[in-house]
């Protein structure tokens, strides 16, 4: 008989935290060029690009909507560690494979969104919005982190942040 090992993305090195307010990096209005890039396996671009309302160029302008000063939910996750777990459980796996979203990006998205639910509920944050998608908005996730104090590696190695905007409409 063949011993399976088990991995639980719960047992993964993860903290919850938020920073602010910050003045929210923005681009200029309209600006959409990163969703038009390509990448492999899609040529022209992100397919979402032009068809989906929460996308661009559909997506309303963050500042159209909220005031420049937000609050940033992170969640911290440990990705050397993940990638080192996985690595084990699947020795044959190219790093393209271990590093695929799919594999936990719906798993850590569910847990910051509870994160920040629970802070919704806070009286200090009952006037603010969750903005899940802020950069289909025109927001600049890396520069805004940086202005709370959270420098993001990219593309992630080690260490691999999760965010969501608390924001007030204007």
């Amino acid at each position: 008989m063949i011993e399976r090992k088990i991995f639980e993305i719960g047992e993964i090195e993860r903290d919850f935290f938020m920073r602010g307010p910050v003045k929210v990096a923005c681009q200029p209005k309209g600006f959409n060029r990163w969703c038009t890039l390509p990448y492999p396996g899609h040529k022209n671009g992100c397919p979402n690009f032009g068809t989906r309302k929460d996308c661009p160029p559909s997506a309303p302008y963050f500042l159209d909507l909220y005031k420049p000063e937000v609050y940033v939910a992170f969640m911290f996750f440990n990705f050397g560690q993940y990638l080192e777990q996985k690595r084990q459980l699947h020795p044959d796996w190219t790093s393209k494979a271990l590093r695929n979203p799919r594999h936990f990006q719906k798993h850590l998205d569910s847990k910051l969104k509870s994160f920040v639910i629970s802070k919704l509920d806070d009286p200090n944050f009952k006037t603010f919005q969750a903005v899940f998608s802020a950069e289909a908005m025109g927001v600049n996730t890396h520069l805004t982190a940086r202005r709370a104090g959270v420098e993001l590696e990219w593309p992630p190695r080690k260490n691999m942040y999760r965010i969501t905007l608390l924001a007030q409409t204007i």
